[in-house]
């Protein structure tokens, strides 16, 4: 019997997130929080749907994740010129966090990296991001 993808690739999940939760928890910051702002810092300001889709995030599960981000004033959020659509867009604050927590972030990704291994990290990369990419 062939092993199952989703399992598979669910655990993986599981073990990074916990990685990098534990490196970040001096900031205050968890990895979804970071990668929000990171994707706003590469985007710039986006329309919640979209912000959700770039993320693979369920809307419900970014706004509860962006919510704390919004009082600490790392990010705004403004209604656009329709009404319905509310902007996200980082903040000095945010990019100030950014900087913060980055070093958090590189050394537990220079950990994870380390312990799978370059070229077999490349391949991995190349796999799940195909994966990604696959259409529902």
């Amino acid at each position: 019997m062939q092993d199952c993808a989703f399992t598979t690739v669910r655990k993986a999940n599981r073990v990074l997130f916990r990685r990098y939760q534990e490196a970040l928890a001096p900031t205050g910051i968890s990895i979804v929080q970071l990668s929000i702002l990171r994707a706003l810092e590469r985007h710039g300001p986006l329309p919640l749907v979209r912000l959700a889709d770039d993320l693979a995030m369920e809307r419900t599960s970014l706004y509860r994740t962006i919510a704390p981000l919004v009082e600490a004033c790392m990010v705004d959020l403004s209604k656009a010129e329709s009404g319905r659509t509310k902007i996200a867009e980082l903040t000095a604050e945010g990019q100030k966090t950014i900087k913060r927590v980055m070093p958090y972030w590189a050394k537990a990704q220079e950990h994870i990296l380390r312990e799978v291994g370059d070229g077999d990290w490349q391949a991995m990369y190349k796999m799940l991001s195909t994966i990604a990419n696959l259409q529902c």
